[in-house]
């Protein structure tokens, strides 16, 4: 008879118990009910997204608010208080996502879609599914009883993907008084980078950004009847002397940050690449080595600046000669450089003072130190995982949020703690998106150790893994 009652008892506690597998994770369905709102940009319609975290958060009785920065487009903003012994930490993340052309998928864009194992949607990688690791970390936090040494700031922003007017730029300039207490800041940048079995081979971690310089030219010269050539004419002019400019790439500098990160991912490297890697300094004075490096995409733009012509304008019919001829360039330079001086060298290039060179963008990136707190919280995360796998300082090459929050004083990286292959990587920004759920459920949970690990009272035990609930529900309820 008390047999049957403990098994009756098993079985009552067992049906009040929500059980989640891997697959139907509070996180995965998150991210999938996420993919569904459309936050394209252009338009962006990011409110739509804002409203959608935030009614999460406030079912999770987590005080948050949002705020119009623009027709259709919000933030998000929410804080976890702890203790405040300790300065803040953000977890930052952007809503709009770029388009997306069904016709090209395998399965829809906006559909949120498990296939294989995978969420397929548009902002899967880049970045909402970066945003749900936030934010499942964050409940993951209150639900474990914990409180920290500090507060747990979330922040979602609009805009991003066209450079952030509307979005971390309004933020800083209007809710600057909302982060004025936080120390640190995690954001999307660089990932766990692994082969294509999924493997890990080194975690990457974004310290520094490129600054992004974009420049126009414009040619003048005389207008006239196309059947009477003008040698001189400003598309002539203007073509000539971009020539010249694209047949001579930027020479390579090599900054600290770069040098450790090719030494301490060498040994990740196939057996031809390790001794290039490990040294350098000492490849780029090898003329085949120098070339195998500046003409790989992602080593190439670590180690230069680099000048990407983009737009082209001139004319407005075949048969007449205009009087004027633009070019647009990306210019993206590594965090030192003085964006005058590069400007003086593009026009020397040029090879023609007649032409003009004006700024259309200059959002300059000032890089975080490395020997902090956080840095040593994830490697130390890497550390018990993984003991072979380096963590290392990655300067990228695009941009992100991170840098109107670095204006602001606060150490700010770009850590993505899912793995992801070339191939996946390939997705982003192109089609077919996704994520592999067991890498989702996995950088829910690296997020989850980094907020205890910086926020952990002193001498407290370590907090077991916290239940998920329903998503959308508050802890405890079913």
């Amino acid at each position: 008879m008390k047999r049957l009652f403990l098994f009756a008892l098993a079985c009552t506690l067992l049906a009040q118990t929500p059980v989640y597998s891997q697959e139907r994770s509070e996180a995965v369905q998150m991210l999938s009910d996420y993919i569904k709102v459309d936050t394209t940009n252009p338009p962006g319609n990011e409110k739509l997204g804002a409203d959608f975290l935030a009614d999460i958060l406030k079912k999770n009785d987590i005080p948050c608010e949002t705020f119009d920065t623009s027709f259709g487009r919000a933030c998000v903003y929410a804080r976890l208080k702890g203790t405040g012994k300790k300065k803040a930490i953000i977890l930052l993340n952007h809503i709009d996502v770029v388009p997306a052309r069904a016709i090209d998928w395998n399965h829809p864009p906006f559909g949120g879609e498990i296939h294989d194992g995978e969420i397929w949607g548009r902002g899967a990688l880049d970045m909402k599914g970066m945003a749900i690791v936030e934010l499942e970390a964050m409940l993951k936090v209150k639900r474990s009883g914990v409180k920290l040494d500090r507060d747990i700031i979330f922040i979602g922003t609009p805009d991003e993907e066209v450079g952030g007017e509307f979005g971390a730029k309004w933020f800083k300039v209007h809710k600057a008084d909302l982060v004025k207490d936080a120390e640190f800041l995690v954001n999307e940048g660089y990932h766990i980078s692994a082969n294509r079995a999924g493997k890990a081979l080194y975690w990457g971690v974004n310290v520094a950004e490129k600054s992004v310089l974009w420049l126009q030219l414009t040619a003048h010269g005389e207008a006239g009847h196309a059947s009477i050539p003008i040698p001189d004419s400003a598309p002539n002019r203007l073509v000539t002397a971009l020539a010249l400019l694209v047949s001579q790439p930027q020479e390579p500098q090599v900054l600290p940050t770069v040098r450790e990160f090719f030494k301490l991912v060498a040994n990740t490297q196939p057996d031809d690449l390790r001794e290039v890697y490990t040294d350098i300094d000492k490849s780029l004075a090898d003329p085949q080595k120098r070339s195998y490096l500046l003409g790989d995409k992602l080593a190439g733009s670590m180690l230069r600046n680099t000048v990407s012509l983009t737009v082209l304008k001139a004319g407005y019919k075949t048969n007449v000669i205009p009087a004027d001829a633009t070019a647009e360039l990306d210019c993206r330079l590594l965090p030192t450089v003085d964006h005058e001086k590069f400007i003086e060298d593009i026009k020397h290039k040029l090879h023609d003072p007649g032409i003009e060179v004006s700024i259309i963008s200059w959002d300059k990136a000032q890089p975080s130190s490395e020997k902090t707190e956080l840095f040593e919280a994830i490697k130390s995360i890497a550390h018990e995982e993984s003991p072979n796998v380096p963590v290392v300082p990655v300067i990228t090459q695009w941009f992100t949020d991170s840098h109107w929050f670095r204006e602001l004083g606060i150490v700010s990286y770009g850590w993505e703690p899912i793995e992801q292959d070339a191939y996946h990587i390939g997705t982003v920004h192109g089609k077919n998106e996704r994520v592999p759920i067991k890498f989702l459920n996995a950088g829910v949970e690296r997020m989850y150790k980094l907020l205890l690990k910086l926020g952990a009272p002193a001498g407290a035990p370590p907090a077991p893994s916290a239940p998920s609930s329903p998503s959308g529900a508050p802890a405890g309820s079913s």
